[in-house]
């Protein structure tokens, strides 16, 4: 009787703890992590094992783990190369299309933020940010790495070319 009935809140307690475990995994890092003056970002290894484990696993048909539904989710993987990283930049630009500057409207306004790639070594994507953004700059860094891990899944890490680049205060970054 008892025993039965302490298994079955054990079970139900650590079932609780795997779900919240998932949906932690898909929720962005909090903005203190990009609060370090160092030249690359934090890795974030929760985060890049999920997105290894979704690639994984869809190629082997098993577990996916898929956090929203829509892009980059309902397009097809693209494999790493440079063309592939400014297509998925360029796409990635339409979708979260409010934070740049691509619209005559956000222009008008004075968002006129872009980013560019700067390299690619292998599985590591250095990026540039320019201009003046509608969300913070640590932020815009992060969205912009999610989708590109989510779209090219051989990506293991995406750093900025300058840490000054993340200061939203810089005069340079107004313009």
């Amino acid at each position: 009787g008892r025993t039965q009935l302490a298994l079955g809140k054990m079970r139900a307690i650590i079932a609780l703890a795997g779900l919240l475990a998932l949906v932690a995994l898909c929720l962005p890092p909090p903005a203190s992590a990009f609060n370090v003056p160092a030249p690359f970002l934090p890795k974030r290894p929760a985060l890049r094992s999920a997105f290894r484990a979704r690639a994984g696993a869809n190629k082997g048909g098993g577990l996916s783990l898929r956090c929203q539904e829509g892009p980059p989710l309902d397009k097809a993987p693209l494999d790493l190369s440079e063309e592939n990283v400014i297509q998925a930049l360029g796409e990635a630009k339409e979708t979260l299309g409010t934070i740049f500057g691509n619209s005559q409207e956000n222009r008008d306004i004075g968002i006129t933020g872009d980013c560019s790639l700067v390299d690619l070594d292998g599985p590591f994507v250095t990026l540039r940010l320019q201009g003046r953004f509608w969300h913070k700059r640590a932020d815009v860094l992060a969205r912009l790495e999610n989708y590109l891990l989510m779209r090219i899944p051989e990506l293991i890490e995406v750093n900025i070319e300058d840490p000054r680049q993340l200061d939203d205060e810089l005069p340079e970054n107004q313009k």
